[in-house]
């Protein structure tokens, strides 16, 4: 499965059913075969023709699809148990310019989402007390708008933009101070490395 556009995503939780599937109205799943084109011919004849309907269409000579080793592969990412929105308008209905989304599902990420994977020393912690996400999910959505947009870029009519780069630089005071007993640092960087997907 894959997440869908943040519009799509209306809560800031994301609940999954026993398989990991995200419990949102617009579900999304990836096209992901690992047998090389000749045995799909072979065994899956109706998926073969459908891919043979993308190199008619010149899908793999694209820049993603021509540099993987199967054009029609996905990139292996593990689900990332946070999820930040990196592009948004302060005046929305909720003020704040980004989501943190608490994803509880085994869905990856589209490239309209930063992954936050925790760092080892925050995975540590987690291993040891699971529930932790949830207390450094809400700490993350107290931070308030003034410091996510001080680390963003404002574009033409007020569309806000956080770089992976960006969001590492924000504090994360209220994330350490849940860590007590531990000698944690003051930004997000040192909690959760973040990535976009390709």
């Amino acid at each position: 499965a894959i997440l869908p556009s943040p519009r799509y995503v209306p809560n800031d939780e994301i609940a999954a059913d026993e398989e990991g599937v995200p419990l949102i109205d617009r579900r999304l799943f990836l096209l992901d075969p690992r047998l090389p084109e000749h045995e799909i011919e072979i065994r899956f004849p109706t998926l073969w023709a459908y891919l043979q309907e993308g190199r008619h269409r010149g899908l793999h000579e694209r820049y993603l699809c021509a540099h993987r080793t199967l054009w029609y592969s996905q990139e292996n990412r593990p689900a990332a148990p946070i999820v930040c929105t990196y592009l948004g308008r302060s005046d929305g209905k909720s003020g704040r310019p980004f989501r943190f989304i608490l994803n509880n599902s085994r869905a990856t990420i589209a490239n309209v989402y930063l992954a936050m994977y925790p760092t080892p020393g925050l995975e540590k912690a987690l291993r040891r007390d699971p529930q932790l996400i949830r207390a450094v999910w809400r700490a993350l959505n107290k931070i308030t708008p003034k410091q996510l947009l001080g680390e963003g870029r404002v574009y033409g009519g007020g569309l806000h933009k956080l770089e992976p780069k960006e969001l590492a630089n924000v504090p994360a005071q209220a994330i350490a101070e849940l860590l007590s007993g531990e000698d944690w640092p003051l930004r997000q960087s040192d909690l959760f490395s973040t990535d976009v997907a390709a």
